[in-house]
C-alpha cells in the first residue's frame, strides 16, 4: 500500500509547486493558451520559465506561516442552458491549490475512498463501468444468461456543488484534517497549515461590487479544492454501502450506482443511504433515480414494480449490457454517426461525374481514413469507441449503417436500396471496407 506523505513537509519544497505550475502551463497549453494571461501582464510561459525562482518564494512564505490566499473573482458560467458561479483565483493561489489537491488526493486515496472513481490518478469513468460489467459477467457465470436479474439502483445528488454544507462545523472538515494529518509524525498539521488549506477549500468571495462573502453551502467552483470536496463529502454513504455484502457500488463525484442479485440487499442501501444524507446535508435526486432489472428478456422485476426491465443500463456516458459487455452511450455513438455521414455526403458531391462503382471505391476509401485510429483525419470519438466497446452487436450496427450510408451516396437510392446495386460483400470483399468490428478484435 502507499505510504500517506507528509503535507506540511511537502508544502515546504519548492519543488512541490514547480511540479504544480508545470501541471497548469501543460493543461494551457493543450488548450492554445500557453501565451494567455496568468495574472498581472504575466503569461503562462513567464510563470513556466521562471518557476524556480517563484517556487522558491511560494514554499518560504507557506514554510513560515505568511502565505494567504487572496479573495477569488465571481463571474457567471453558461453550460447546457445553465448559468452557475464560478470562481478565478490568483495564479499563485492555483499553484498552492494544486498542490495542495495532489497531495491531500494521495493522503486520502491512503485513507481509503471505497467506490469512488472520480479525479483520481488512473482512474475515469470508464474504470467504474468495467468494474460494473465484470461484476455483471461474474452475476452471469453464476447465473446463467436466462437466469434471475441483476438489480441496479442509479442515483445523484441534488445540486451537490450548490448545497454542499461548507461552514464551519460542516462534516467535511473532520474528515480532511484527518487526511491532511495522515503523514505527520505527530499525527497533527499545524493551525497555520489548517487555516491554508481551509481558506482555499472555502475561499472569500469577491463580487463584481467589490463586497466580499464566505460560503457556508456550496463549493467554489471553478477552485483547486473542489473536485476533492466533491469525493470526500459523502465518505460515510460510500462505506456504509460497500459493507453490504456482495454489493457492487461506484460513485463519480455526485453520480452513483448500486447493484446486487437479491432485492433485499438495494433495500438495505436505500436504508443506509436515507439514514446518512440528512447528517451530511446532501439529498438524493428521487425524481431521476433509475431502478433497473437488467436481465435478458427485459422482464419487470417481480416483487418491485420500481425496478423496470431492461436489457442494458446507461450511466456516465456508458452502456452496460445483461450479458457484461459495453458500449459508448447512445448519446455519443449518434454523434459519431452524425459526423461520418456528414462527411461521406460531402466526399460524394465530387464524384457526381464518376460511374457508380467508382463513385463507391472512393467513398470506401474516404470512410477508411476516418475508421483508422492513427489517422489524422479519424472521425473524432473513434479511439473512445474502439476503447471502451466490447459490445460487438453495436459495433456491427454501425458497420451496417457506415455501409448503407455509402451505398445511399454512391447510388443515390434511399434507405437500404442501393444494397441491390452494391451488396455488402462488395463493400467489404472487394472495396475493402474496414470493419469496426475487426478494428475492434484486432486491439
Amino acid at each position: 500500500m502507499t505510504e500517506p506523505v507528509d503535507v506540511e513537509r511537502a508544502l515546504g519544497r519548492p519543488g512541490t509547486y514547480e511540479d504544480a505550475i508545470l501541471r497548469i502551463f501543460t493543461k494551457r497549453r493543450q488548450r492554445g493558451q500557453a501565451f494567455a494571461e496568468a495574472g498581472r501582464g504575466v503569461s503562462y510561459f513567464d510563470t513556466v520559465a521562471g518557476r524556480r525562482g517563484l517556487a522558491r518564494a511560494i514554499a518560504r512564505d507557506v514554510a513560515a506561516g505568511r502565505y494567504r490566499p487572496e479573495p477569488v473573482g465571481l463571474w457567471s458560467l453558461e453550460n447546457k442552458g445553465k448559468i452557475r458561479d464560478a470562481h478565478q483565483a490568483e495564479f499563485t493561489d492555483q499553484v498552492v491549490g494544486s498542490a495542495l489537491y495532489q497531495l491531500l488526493s494521495h493522503n486520502a486515496a491512503c485513507y481509503g475512498m471505497p467506490g469512488v472513481y472520480s479525479y483520481l490518478p488512473g482512474v475515469t469513468n470508464a474504470s467504474a463501468m468495467r468494474a460494473l460489467a465484470q461484476f455483471v459477467r461474474e452475476h452471469r457465470e453464476r447465473a446463467g444468461h436466462r437466469g434471475p436479474p441483476l438489480y441496479v439502483l442509479q442515483s445523484d445528488f441534488d445540486q451537490y456543488g450548490d448545497t454542499l454544507p461548507v461552514g464551519p462545523d460542516a462534516p467535511i472538515w473532520t474528515v480532511l484534517r484527518e487526511i491532511a494529518s495522515l503523514g505527520r509524525p505527530s499525527g497533527q498539521i499545524s493551525d497555520d497549515l489548517w487555516e491554508l488549506i481551509t481558506t482555499l477549500a472555502r475561499p472569500v468571495v469577491r463580487n463584481e461590487d467589490g463586497t466580499h462573502f464566505v460560503r457556508t453551502h456550496g463549493v467554489a467552483m471553478g477552485t483547486p479544492l473542489v473536485p476533492l470536496l466533491g469525493n470526500l463529502a459523502v465518505l460515510p454513504m460510500d462505506r456504509a454501502v460497500m459493507g453490504i455484502d456482495g454489493v457492487f457500488y461506484a460513485r463519480y463525484n455526485d453520480d452513483f450506482v448500486v447493484a446486487h442479485s437479491d432485492l433485499g440487499a438495494l433495500r438495505e442501501a436505500d436504508t443506509r443511504i436515507d439514514a446518512l444524507l440528512p447528517d451530511l446535508g446532501v439529498r438524493r435526486k428521487i425524481a431521476k433515480e433509475r431502478r433497473t432489472a437488467l436481465c435478458g428478456n427485459g422482464m419487470d422485476a417481480a416483487h418491485d414494480s420500481r425496478f423496470r426491465g431492461a436489457t442494458r443500463v446507461d450511466c456516465l456516458g456508458l452502456s452496460v449490457f445483461f450479458d457484461g459487455t459495453m458500449a459508448v452511450g447512445p448519446h455519443r455513438v449518434r454523434p459519431l454517426m452524425r459526423r461520418i455521414a456528414r462527411r461521406i455526403d460531402a466526399a460524394a458531391q465530387a464524384l457526381v461525374v464518376l460511374p457508380v462503382p467508382d463513385r463507391a471505391r472512393h467513398l470506401v476509401s474516404a470512410a477508411n481514413v476516418m475508421l483508422d485510429a492513427d489517422s489524422p483525419f479519424a472521425v473524432a470519438g473513434l479511439s473512445a469507441l474502439l476503447e471502451s466497446t466490447t459490445d460487438r452487436g453495436t459495433l456491427k450496427d454501425l458497420d451496417h449503417r457506415i455501409a448503407r450510408k455509402i451505398v445511399q451516396a454512391a447510388t443515390g437510392r434511399p434507405g437500404v436500396r442501393g444494397f441491390r446495386i452494391l451488396p455488402p460483400r462488395s463493400l467489404r470483399g472487394e472495396m475493402g471496407l474496414a470493419s469496426l468490428v475487426a478494428l475492434r478484435n484486432a486491439r
